[in-house]
């Protein structure tokens, strides 16, 4: 089989490391496999390639947020990618995130429809079907057409214009227009949403998603991952991951809060800290700050020398950084936004409602607890292996690409 997977980017972040497993993995099996990005470094991997350039996918940003309209510019990106369609020929295309400022929606879509190439959909988040943002969080306006946005100024914002009912209308019109799709998503709570959006007329299914847990995020030994940093074996540390924290949906104040709170007990670990966030830290005293790293070896030595990793997103699909966690042993409280429950169950992790501070410090500090009854260490990472493997997550696609191609 030929498979041709497309997204925002590439090895960098949940959408682009899930996209980049399965390519890899479709590769280590004897498959041909593709995968075009829209922006990122050039990962220099067989056959990886990028369809944009970096002025364009700028100059894309902010035509977007002027006009209100995403995915109506980078024409020319959308062109290279439909050359390369026809070149590769893929049996399948695989989709994951359009939005991002990288893709003409039209253009993409009126060469598969035409063509008639199946495509599988992995929804990551609820961009596809709402009329901009990622997240509908309470709002259900997408149900019926998403007229008069509450929030026009949500990811990916528009500064000036609300087009959000124009833009379901011609996704709708666009999408739906193909004849032979299937939805996937990482969550049943996602799966739920996709069958109760206009993609209820084709197949939604729920594929976990899957990371690497036995050659990369698997437990590396508390104790001597404490003592290369320079962290006390009998220290409390909650770890937490900081990216993207200029976002509301990533629930910051609630990981500072719980900072403060914790502040004579525990000490809190940020990783992919941005330093032009450094105000939020004042008054903070037991927060180590970290850069983003690159390095899942540095990732995965944190994750294991934590008590607990704690997230605090408002709206969360099924994260991959949730999953990373557990396979290095350590268990996992967050709000129930989304997926997350799911992720957490049989005593894998605590969910709380969301944005309630009490219920959030009360479940970190049961997690503390050697009797809270979740799932350490090696007892952890193993139902991970079991339930989220690389393997397994491409195999579930494989059968969804041979029944796509099977009914062509």
């Amino acid at each position: 089989m030929k498979i041709l997977q497309i997204n925002s980017h590439y090895d960098q972040g949940g959408a682009a490391r899930i996209a980049a497993c399965i390519h890899r993995q479709l590769l280590a099996e004897g498959e041909e496999s593709y995968v075009a990005y829209g922006r990122g470094e050039d990962p220099h991997e067989k056959n990886v390639f990028c369809i944009d350039k970096k002025y364009e996918v700028w100059l894309s940003a902010i035509l977007c947020r002027l006009a209100g309209l995403n995915g109506w510019f980078n024409r020319r990106a959308a062109r290279r990618l439909v050359r390369k369609i026809k070149e590769i020929r893929p049996d399948v295309v695989h989709i994951h995130a359009l939005h991002g400022y990288y893709i003409n929606f039209k253009i993409l879509f009126d060469c598969l429809n035409r063509e008639k190439i199946p495509c599988v959909w992995t929804f990551h988040d609820c961009h596809a079907f709402v009329g901009n943002c990622g997240y509908f969080f309470a709002c259900e306006k997408w149900k019926s057409g998403c007229s008069h946005c509450p929030d026009i100024r949500r990811y990916p914002k528009s500064e000036f214009f609300d087009f959000n009912h124009y833009m379901w209308k011609k996704k709708k019109e666009w999408f739906c227009a193909h004849p032979n799709l299937i939805v996937a998503t990482p969550s049943d709570w996602l799966t739920g949403a996709a069958k109760a959006s206009f993609f209820g007329k084709f197949e939604c299914v729920t594929i976990r998603n899957g990371i690497d847990a036995r050659h990369t995020f698997y437990p590396r030994g508390r104790e001597q991952c404490r003592k290369k940093y320079g962290y006390g074996a009998d220290e409390k540390i909650v770890l937490g991951i900081a990216a993207g924290y200029k976002d509301e949906r990533k629930g910051v104040k609630y990981m500072l809060n719980l900072a403060k709170m914790l502040e004579s007990e525990a000490r809190m670990i940020l990783i992919g800290w941005d330093s032009e966030n450094d105000a939020m830290l004042s008054g903070h005293s037991n927060i180590t700050a970290l850069p983003r790293t690159e390095s899942a070896d540095m990732l995965a030595e944190f994750y294991s020398l934590a008590d607990v990793f704690v997230l605090s997103s408002l709206a969360e699909n099924y994260a991959t950084v949730t999953l990373e966690s557990m396979a290095c042993g350590t268990p996992v409280v967050g709000f129930d936004a989304g997926g997350t429950k799911e992720q957490l169950s049989d005593h894998k992790g605590i969910a709380v409602e969301a944005k309630d501070q009490q219920a959030l410090l009360l479940a970190v500090r049961t997690a503390f607890l050697p009797e809270s009854g979740l799932l350490r260490a090696d007892a952890l990472a193993e139902k991970i292996r079991e339930e989220n493997s690389v393997e397994q997550m491409t195999d579930a696609y494989k059968k969804l690409y041979r029944k796509l191609a099977a009914a062509k």
